[in-house]
């Protein structure tokens, strides 16, 4: 065992006996308490309150193999994409979402929007991460605002949310760095892109610790696509120009770790999330 499987295994040991979790018995996955699955509500009425809507739209945790082909995903992380199998063959196919956006543009898709439109959605995600350091999950939810346009307002968007998601971790007591980082969104050109994304701004991320030894996780980010996933699926504005997009995505689970870390095993002590949190076992 390795000196990072060792940190793992006594971080994921940490969540048990801080009534958090329990082990899965599957790499990167968990099975979470209802003590966390309190967090988790908390922190949704959180984002919902934040978005200002009345609630995501859950997608579900499989996409259609087309669908992922289109966005050019699988071209730039195959190894990150995990398919569905069946026994008998099936034409198209599906894969387990990677992000939970992608149905979004599915709707979307070879038609115009006539004004800037915005999206509260959420899913089941999967990623095929090869380690297995704390808050690196296989299996994990994620909270996304998204917005569709042209180029200025949609870049305007995304910079209030980088301002809105910080005053929230501030609230919550959540320390984070904000750090510029590259996109997948951008298809396989993008790892020779990534000092012109770097240069541009595009994708923010913030960074907290998720464990006492964790150097950083990223439990948040605030992207700009450009026009490429609307190229990708033809969405046109009124005047015939592709349309621009970007996104603000929460992972839930990693900021419940985030949070755990910040404020320890007992929830009386989370005065900043205490109010909507609903006590464990009672409807939420």
């Amino acid at each position: 065992m390795t000196s990072n499987d060792t940190t793992a295994a006594r971080a994921a040991d940490d969540l048990t006996a801080g009534g958090w979790a329990l082990p899965a018995g599957a790499v990167g996955t968990h099975r979470f308490t209802p003590k966390f699955e309190a967090v988790i509500a908390g922190l949704q009425a959180r984002l919902t309150a934040l978005g200002g809507t009345e609630g995501p739209v859950w997608h579900p945790p499989v996409l259609s193999r087309s669908l992922i082909d289109r966005a050019e995903y699988a071209e730039s992380f195959p190894h990150l994409l995990g398919s569905v199998n069946a026994m008998e063959e099936d034409a198209d196919g599906v894969v387990l979402a990677p992000a939970a956006c992608y149905p979004v543009y599915t709707g979307l898709a070879d038609g115009t929007v006539e004004e800037q439109a915005h999206f509260d959605v959420a899913g089941y995600c999967y990623r095929h991460e090869a380690t297995s350091e704390l808050g690196r999950f296989r299996s994990f939810r994620m909270r996304e605002f998204v917005t569709v346009g042209a180029d200025e307002p949609v870049t305007a968007w995304r910079d209030g949310w980088i301002e809105r998601a910080g005053k929230l971790f501030a609230e919550l007591g959540v320390a984070v760095d904000i750090v510029s980082a590259t996109d997948p969104f951008f298809g396989p050109g993008g790892r020779f892109m990534r000092a012109s994304q770097l240069e541009q701004d595009l994708k923010f991320e913030f960074v907290a610790k998720v464990s006492p030894e964790d150097p950083g996780t990223a439990i948040a980010s605030a992207n700009c696509h450009k026009d490429h996933l609307g190229a990708r699926f033809a969405v046109r504005l009124p005047g015939g120009d592709t349309a621009h997009s970007a996104c603000a995505a929460f992972g839930l689970e990693r900021i419940a770790l985030a949070l755990i870390n910040a404020h320890g095993d007992d929830l009386n002590d989370w005065p900043a999330l205490a109010a909507a949190l609903p006590t464990p076992g009672s409807p939420a």
